[in-house]
């Protein structure tokens, strides 16, 4: 009986996600065909098109976070609507789940190679780089801790998951979640705009999106942005992006324990950190999700792929619209007054870092990453 409440009081949160994502995507998929959405709306006029498609590469995924910020920073987020949109980082994972409809095994065994190498490099790089600058500034070693997780790994979601293996205090957990999703908000404009003026291929600005962004969704939104996609033709940059973006997410476990062994150092008795993090507990399950889904696909359950079958259409067509609902709720989350009272430390650090990651993940793409996969 408890469940069920906590659930109905969900609905109106989700029913207000999803609003926001019809409004931005249109309701052709739900039957709806008279409103075609923002984006086809834009796409109609030239000048437009021009500017807010070709030039700013605006689509249904950006403008469904733009429009969720809009709501959440003008009007603020109403309580009945609090408990559903906490769900939105769900609704992503489901659709991350769906999104393994796209691969074959041989293709994950190709892409993941390649993406745990750089993955991995970029790891140990970030962990030891931003550990190494907040203690330069004076940085509380549990809060350059907490952020260290952020910029090495998948932003948000590890930070929130070291923040208790460290004994991070809650300005801490603030602070790093206000400058991951500050440099993240400025990725969705910038990355998109560098990688057409550089040229590159769908595949290889997945590898920079994947490996550069800190937070899973952006990685999203970025990937879809710089290549939409069709359902018959599904973006070859979210495709190579999520694989790279699902290896730093599997290296959570393994990273929390290693931040709650550096930040043991600095406590004593009973301030001690307790590094018994439980790596299991820790384990994104989704990922085993995605995982099934691959293996589904592979072995024919879900029927050809070339052109794709009546299930992988739907399933196509169902992972777009998660993605949507869950960034709209993301956007809505998205606090500017927040971000404003960053702390200077955490945000100076994290902007370094995060600047760092983008500039040597685009020049190891530039250099190793063929066009093509």
């Amino acid at each position: 009986m408890g469940k069920m409440i906590i659930f109905a009081k969900t609905i109106p949160g989700i029913l207000l996600m999803l609003a926001i994502a019809f409004l931005a995507r249109g309701g052709s998929d739900l039957g709806l065909p008279w409103w075609p959405g923002l984006e086809s709306l834009l796409a109609g006029s030239p000048l437009a098109r021009r500017v807010f498609i070709d030039i700013l590469h605006l689509n249904h995924i950006l403008i469904s976070i733009i429009l969720g910020m809009l709501v959440g920073n003008l009007l603020g987020i109403p309580r009945w609507a609090a408990a559903g949109i906490r769900t939105s980082s769900l609704f992503i994972k489901i659709g991350v789940i769906l999104l393994g409809s796209l691969y074959s095994v041989m293709d994950l065994a190709a892409l993941g190679s390649a993406a745990v190498i750089i993955i991995v490099c970029f790891i140990v790089l970030m962990l030891l780089f931003t550990v190494w600058l907040g203690s330069r500034v004076g940085m509380d070693p549990a809060g350059a801790a907490t952020l260290a997780a952020g910029t090495a790994v998948c932003g948000v979601s590890a930070i929130l998951a070291t923040a208790p293996a460290v004994r991070a205090k809650n300005t801490d957990v603030v602070y790093s979640i206000a400058t991951i999703l500050f440099f993240g908000l400025i990725s969705l404009f910038v990355f998109p705009f560098v990688g057409t003026l550089l040229g590159l291929s769908p595949h290889q600005f997945g590898v920079w999106a994947g490996t550069g962004i800190m937070n899973s969704g952006q990685v999203l939104a970025v990937c879809l942005t710089f290549d939409p996609g069709t359902v018959t033709h599904p973006s070859v940059s979210l495709k190579t992006g999520e694989i790279y973006n699902l290896t730093r997410v599997i290296f959570l476990p393994f990273v929390v324990l290693f931040l709650a062994l550096f930040a043991s150092r600095y406590f004593t008795g009973e301030d001690e950190v307790n590094i018994n993090t439980g790596l299991w507990s820790r384990f994104p399950v989704f990922v085993l999700g995605f995982l099934t889904m691959v293996l589904l696909t592979s072995f024919g359950f879900l029927g050809p792929t070339s052109p794709p079958s009546r299930e992988l259409t739907i399933i196509r067509h169902l992972y777009s619209w998660f993605f949507a609902i869950g960034l709209a709720g993301q956007g809505m989350r998205i606090s500017l007054v927040e971000l404003r009272r960053a702390g200077s430390k955490p945000l100076l650090v994290g902007t370094v870092a995060a600047f760092l990651k983008a500039l040597l993940a685009l020049i190891v793409v530039i250099l190793f990453v063929p066009r093509d996969p």
